[in-house]
């Protein structure tokens, strides 16, 4: 990856998993991290987002139903959700109608998701 440092935002409701995400990330990316789904669409609003990560069970509303919020005011951003949970047909419909790009199961690799956001990111660049 060369040039740009992609903005990413990493929404989920453990904040464990949100300092996680950014120690390990934020060498690469320039990181920001919303614990649910209201702060996430704040930060979309303020912010020039490429890709957001999204868990997919959060209290209120769920990854998926984010993204396709986000989807409607912001087609550009690339859209992942995270998921450590076995109900798949959500996901996989996103999917396959476009809202959603990609899943990424839980526990991550820190190597493959990297290599997967990079991929992503300098495709739609």
């Amino acid at each position: 990856m060369m040039g740009k440092k992609y903005n990413i935002l990493y929404v989920d409701d453990e904040p464990d998993n949100l300092l996680a995400f950014r120690s390990v990330f934020r060498r690469f990316f320039n990181i920001f991290t919303a614990n649910g789904a209201k702060e996430a669409i704040e930060l979309v609003k303020q912010h020039d987002i490429d890709l957001i990560l999204s868990d997919q069970r959060m209290p209120n509303m769920t990854g998926v139903e984010l993204l396709e919020r986000i989807m409607d005011d912001y087609p550009q951003i690339q859209r992942f959700i995270v998921t450590g949970y076995s109900e798949m047909k959500p996901i996989i419909n996103a999917v396959n109608t476009g809202k959603v790009s990609k899943y990424i199961m839980k526990p991550w690799n820190v190597e493959e998701l990297k290599q997967t956001l990079e991929q992503a990111l300098d495709t739609a660049a």
